[in-house]
């Protein structure tokens, strides 16, 4: 009889420890990328000629996003999002432009967001894997996630730095993301 308990107990243990160890693994399989901080996918000032970050980057995870966007948040969480990153740059002559990185569940929850955001309108432009150029905003889409650029003209230098900071976070997305 005590044999059988120790052998009960035991296997009890056994199957809580496979359990304890495979969760623990799974969790270290996904930790790498969710403490890997977005700001990798930023444009570096030595990218930008004259452009610096203004002020610190601001980042967000789930619902917290409420704290940082107003009005438009409950979008992002319903399609599935899951980070993100929001930074502002300013050059030489006072001019700014944001960035807004986005990071969603899946690719299918990033092509959702985007075509809210973008809808048919604008100027297709070559970008990710999808991109529309309207009035001083550019939307994109690559992997799992949607990146929103916005200047505050529509002068041609600044539609020109959208694009080409747009490249440079385009770039920074690995096909693994």
């Amino acid at each position: 009889m005590k044999s059988r308990i120790i052998n009960k107990t035991r296997t009890i243990c056994a199957i809580i420890l496979s359990i304890l160890l495979s969760g623990s693994i799974f969790s270290q399989a996904e930790e790498p990328r969710r403490k890997e901080s977005l700001f990798y996918l930023m444009p570096m000032e030595s990218d930008l000629k004259g452009w610096k970050l203004d002020g610190e980057p601001q980042t967000a995870e789930g619902i917290r996003l409420f704290e940082l966007i107003n009005g438009g948040a409950e979008e992002y969480v319903k399609e599935g999002f899951s980070r993100a990153v929001m930074a502002t740059y300013r050059n030489n002559e006072g001019k700014r432009i944001n960035l807004d990185i986005y990071e969603m569940l899946s690719p299918e929850s990033a092509q959702r967001i985007y075509r809210k955001k973008a809808g048919d309108k604008g100027q297709k432009v070559s970008v990710g894997e999808e991109a529309a150029m309207e009035d001083y905003y550019l939307n994109f889409r690559k992997g799992a996630y949607q990146v929103t650029l916005s200047g505050y003209d529509t002068q041609r230098e600044t539609l020109e730095w959208l694009l080409r900071m747009a490249r440079l976070v385009a770039e920074r997305i690995s096909a693994s993301h």
